[in-house]
């Protein structure tokens, strides 16, 4: 496992030796947190202490960077255990998609009075991902940074510092990401001992460090032009997906069945629609047609509520290619995650709200059907007037041609938005044009692959 990272901000063995526990107490809650202080620190050089970040008065040098990480693993887990996995039913961190009934959760008093506090503040529904996000900003991340700053740097710094605001927001999303992406194996199972982990760790280590006194780095054993053909791990796709499903590592499940079931949409979209043979062929633009475009025509008559699901299994699948063929398509997903999270559901609600308010047989019937221009196509929404008339402005994508003010006659029009296209027949009648059928709606990222 010690691939998941470029440097090691924290060894293996310094974290066994550091951690409260013996060697065969820790589990995948502690190796979890082994893999977040690491990730946190490589996040923290690259991309956060860089350009005029070196000259601020927060700045970290290595080793105080991977203390404060320690310091931030340690209060996570000590968090994660008093809360989330044991006192909150919840369950946040391995349910991120998931909302909050405020009034029907079942949970301690005071953790009711806090989520008031939160639903106070926003409109509908309060997203678990939003719960976790305020415990960690309060309860870990600005704790320790405080701590650290102001007793070990011995700088006077302020909870309300910009500085730190900022430092801390940007450990709050580099957390909330790992565990989105690659926690919910470990988080599933939180107690379960993790020595194979530890003792592969350490073995690597070791053998790493024994190689480093006498390997001559002139003299490898081999080049790469020399390596063997069954030395290079096999590319072909059908084979990846069955290794990725059983592989322990990203699969939680004991069968694996429900892995297999969220992972197939995208094992099929590769084979049958996009016709990828060997997986280095997958890139970027795969991704965006399968999620902009290719679900919302296979889940056209299913229930939107399986996309947390697939995206949940698309990025294990992600993060399987980049451990194990060097294959980064991470920063693409988490591109197109954030863009389409809750446009996707949206649009893949309105498709079935048209579905349910249309009447083929009372359009058929319709007098002034078939005396009016008719025509089906892709339609870019390029303006939304006043909800109460319904009434939005269209561009055929291909045609580039606009068609003002077209009635939408239907409940689903309170879920568009300005920029989704929708794969329509359109009729135009005296008092202008009228929407007669939606057959997709899809959001804007997908106008680059239709038509």
């Amino acid at each position: 496992m010690s691939e998941r990272f470029q440097k090691s901000f924290i060894s293996a063995r310094e974290f066994v030796e550091s951690w409260d526990k013996e060697l065969y107490e820790l589990n995948n809650l502690d190796f979890f947190i082994y893999l977040t202080i690491n990730r946190l620190g490589n996040q923290l050089e690259k991309r956060f202490f860089v350009q005029d970040k070196v000259k601020s008065t927060l700045f970290l040098d290595f080793e105080h960077m991977g203390t404060v990480c320690f310091n931030i693993g340690d209060s996570l887990e000590f968090f994660l255990e008093e809360n989330c996995l044991g006192s909150c039913p919840l369950n946040c961190p391995r349910n991120l998609e998931g909302r909050v009934d405020v009034d029907k959760a079942q949970v301690a008093d005071n953790i009711k009075r806090k989520l008031r506090i939160l639903q106070s503040f926003m409109a509908g529904q309060l997203d678990k991902e939003q719960c976790l996000r305020m415990d960690l900003m309060n309860h870990v991340i600005l704790d320790t940074l405080l701590q650290f700053y102001n007793e070990e740097l011995e700088l006077e710094i302020k909870e309300n510092d910009p500085d730190l605001l900022e430092l801390a927001e940007f450990m709050e999303e580099v957390l909330i990401e790992f565990i989105r992406f690659e926690g919910q194996t470990l988080l599933s199972r939180p107690f379960e001992i993790a020595l194979n982990y530890f003792e592969e760790l350490l073995q690597t280590e070791a053998d790493e460090e024994s190689n480093a006194e006498w390997f001559d780095e002139d003299k490898g054993w081999e080049s790469e032009e020399d390596s063997e053909d069954w030395q290079r791990p096999n590319e072909e796709i059908t084979e990846i997906f069955t290794n990725f499903v059983s592989d322990e590592h990203y699969n939680p499940g004991q069968s694996g069945s429900a892995l297999m079931h969220d992972i197939k949409f995208l094992n099929v979209y590769l084979k049958e629609h996009a016709h990828i043979k060997n997986i280095r062929e997958l890139n970027e633009h795969h991704l965006a047609e399968f999620f902009s475009v290719w679900l919302v025509q296979e889940l056209y008559l299913s229930d939107e509520k399986q996309i947390p699901f697939i995206f949940r299994a698309t990025a294990r699948f992600i993060t399987y290619l980049y451990h194990h063929y060097n294959i980064n398509l991470k920063k693409d997903f988490l591109k197109y995650y954030q863009k389409l999270k809750t446009d996707l559901p949206r649009v893949i609600e309105a498709s079935h709200l048209f579905l349910d308010d249309y009447n083929l047989l009372d359009i058929l019937l319709t007098p002034e059907n078939g005396e009016g221009e008719e025509r089906t196509g892709f339609f870019e929404i390029t303006q939304i007037h006043d909800r109460g008339s319904r009434k939005v402005d269209l561009r055929e994508i291909n045609l580039f041609e606009q068609l003002n003010e077209t009635v939408i006659n239907s409940a689903a029009f309170s879920k568009l938005k300005k920029g989704d296209i929708i794969h329509a027949g359109v009729l135009k009648k005296e008092g202008g044009w009228e929407v007669l059928e939606i057959q997709f709606v899809y959001p804007a990222l997908a106008k680059e692959y239709l038509g």
